[in-house]
């Protein structure tokens, strides 16, 4: 029934409310799209079929065909009809980049239903809802609601004071910089006293950028009572901060002079090759020489040898870099 893209924009253009039926294009039978999403639970009891079809505004739209080979209603379809349509936007998304900023195109799921039984149940998922009064804007069209406090003043985030501490933490540590406001919302908060307040302090520390005496200038303007014992008791994680940062540091170094070593020896290496070719096997004592070497005497030894007459010319060349 849904293999004829000409048979389908029929069955479309009789069984789809009028207003959408006459958006399609007429001149443009639909597309066939490749793929089931049907999940394997329902596959032997439905077939489904995906079509992209054109608008007469130019823009495309994709018809989700549904043949429901059951007899009986499915109180569940608007959910298992929502999960499929989810999985065709992640399939748009996928091919088109997830962060392309590309709109997903509009879905228009159609159910072929041929049991005796009247088909009442819902028809959305919008109907399934046990509604609260003034959501059915958002809830209805599977919306969400923003909480941007990221452009929010960080003293009026929450009237919780430990709430109002701990949602500008993740974003001081994400964004590397804060001002002396976000930093008084999170010590002015968060109580030191409670595993809850000693959690965000800790994040802090181990997260951010916030050195000891930003931490300590803040606590003095919004702890002055306290802030002795808390930097006191802090004392043993910025030892433990400034550990971690140390090795990482070292290791950087120590990176960095292995690669130079290895370059250095390389240079060597194939500066005795040279020497070797041209004037024969080198005593010990200039491979000695060469191995003990500034890396300057080697540049100006490899640049020698490609004329020098002698081994004596060649090292007299690093003598007179010098």
């Amino acid at each position: 029934m849904v293999s004829n893209p000409q048979r389908v924009k029929t069955l479309l253009v009789e069984n789809l409310p009028e207003s959408l039926g006459l958006l399609l294009d007429p001149d443009e039978p639909p597309e066939r799209v490749e793929g089931s999403f049907v999940d394997g639970e329902g596959r032997s009891t439905r077939s489904d079929a995906l079509f992209r079809g054109r608008l007469r505004t130019g823009k495309s739209a994709l018809v989700y065909a549904l043949l429901e080979h059951k007899s009986h209603r499915d109180p569940a379809m608007p959910v298992r009809i929502l999960g499929y349509m989810v999985s065709i936007w992640k399939a748009e998304l996928e091919q088109a980049g997830a962060r392309s900023g590309r709109r997903l195109p509009a879905i228009v799921p159609l159910v072929f239903y041929h049991g005796s039984d009247t088909w009442n149940d819902p028809l959305s998922v919008f109907e399934m809802i046990d509604m609260p009064p003034g959501l059915e804007k958002t809830l209805g069209g599977f919306g969400y609601f923003l909480y941007n406090f990221g452009s929010t003043d960080s003293a009026r985030l929450s009237e919780d004071p430990e709430a109002n501490a701990a949602l500008p933490a993740p974003a001081v540590a994400k964004q590397k910089r804060h001002t002396s406001e976000q930093l008084d919302a999170i010590t002015g908060g968060a109580d030191f006293r409670g595993e809850f307040g000693r959690h965000i302090y800790y994040y802090l520390i181990e997260n951010s950028s916030i050195d000891e005496p930003e931490l300590e200038a803040s606590l003095k303007r919004t702890n002055p009572e306290e802030w002795e014992t808390i930097m006191g008791t802090l004392a043993e994680k910025w030892l433990a901060r400034g550990r971690e940062e140390g090795e990482v540091r070292g290791e950087a170094r120590g990176e960095a002079r292995g690669e130079a070593r290895g370059k250095a020896k390389g240079r060597m290496e194939l500066l005795q090759e040279q020497l070797e070719r041209r004037f024969g096997e080198l005593p010990s004592d200039i491979r000695h020489r060469i191995r003990n070497a500034k890396d300057s005497e080697i540049r100006s030894w490899a640049v020698a040898v490609l004329d020098a007459a002698t081994l004596d010319d060649v090292l007299a060349a690093g003598k007179q870099e010098h």
